[in-house]
Parts: structure tokens; sequence; C-alpha cells
């Protein structure tokens, strides 16, 4: 499958390779391996596998994700090891950037409604929210600000969805 497939899937289903948001640390180290780098507080801490970094809060001693963010702006610079090897081996190679139209059309295809948040975002990027699951892509604006070629996407960041009750 190609790199696009992994950021379609992510944005619907606000999963990462089938690791649901609320999933302690064990479980993302199973499923993205063990190289990581932890900065932790005492009730927060935010795990970075390069691509993919989680988020993760203190509830009654267990710690749980709450969200994850896809930084594919990391892709532009070339680096070795960006990529978790889990996801290199599921979805092949992955772009340096990813073009906002073709996420776009890919996300359609599968059923996703992008919605535009009114306003710029913080450092001029355009930012779009998936209608049904709410996660959020942010695009490079033109002129870029983040160095990237403009509309391409920056981040995806999935959010917990609040339970309904």
């Amino acid at each position: 499958m190609p790199d696009i497939d992994f950021y379609v899937t992510a944005a619907l289903r606000n999963e990462v390779l089938d690791i649901p948001l609320g999933a302690p640390p064990e479980v993302w180290e199973e499923g993205l391996g063990g190289d990581f780098l932890d900065d932790v507080t005492k009730s927060h801490m935010r795990r970075d596998y390069g691509l993919v970094e989680v988020a993760f809060t203190r509830r009654d001693g267990r710690w749980e994700s709450v969200s994850a963010s896809l930084q594919i702006h990391r892709l532009a610079h070339g680096l070795a090891g960006v990529v978790p090897p889990p996801l290199a081996r599921s979805y092949g190679e992955f772009a340096e950037h990813v073009h906002f139209d073709r996420f776009r059309a890919a996300l359609q295809a599968r059923g996703g409604v992008l919605e535009e948040v009114a306003g710029r975002s913080m450092g001029g990027f355009s930012h779009f929210r998936e209608a049904a699951v709410r996660s959020s892509v942010y695009v490079e604006g033109d002129p870029p600000h983040g160095g990237l070629e403009p509309a391409t996407v920056w981040s995806i960041v999935l959010c917990r969805l609040p339970h309904s009750g």
C-alpha cells in the first residue's frame, strides 16, 4: 500500500496501524517499535517516533494516549529513521511531500469529508478538519511559511473523541 493510504486511514479512523487513541505506551511500542524518544512531565508525556508523535496523559495512575500527530513535514529533510520500520513494512517508501489535492481526493474516495476551519492557523497554515472523526490537517500556505512547497500537507493531528453518554 502506498503512503497516502496510511495518511487517509489514520485521518478517517483516528488510529495508527490499528492502534487506537486511548491505548497505553506499551501498545504503541508493540506497534511502532522501540526506537522513540520520551519527553515526560508529571502527568503528560510526548513520545516521538519521528513521523509519528503520540501525546499521553496520566489518569488514575495509568498513561493513555490522547492524540497522535503525523509530522509529515519531517520527511522533506530526507533524514534516515524518520519512518518507523513497521510503517515502512506496511506502506513501503514514504514520499518527501504529500500534496493536499492528492490527499483530499484519496480521502474523499473513501467517504471522508474535509471542512476548512475559518481563518489561518498559527504560522500561516490552512487548517482542515475531517467532518466525522474530527482529525485535523494542516496545509502549507502560499507563500509558504514552514519551508515546504505551497499546498503540501504539514501534519495530520488525530484526537480522541469525547465519549458520548
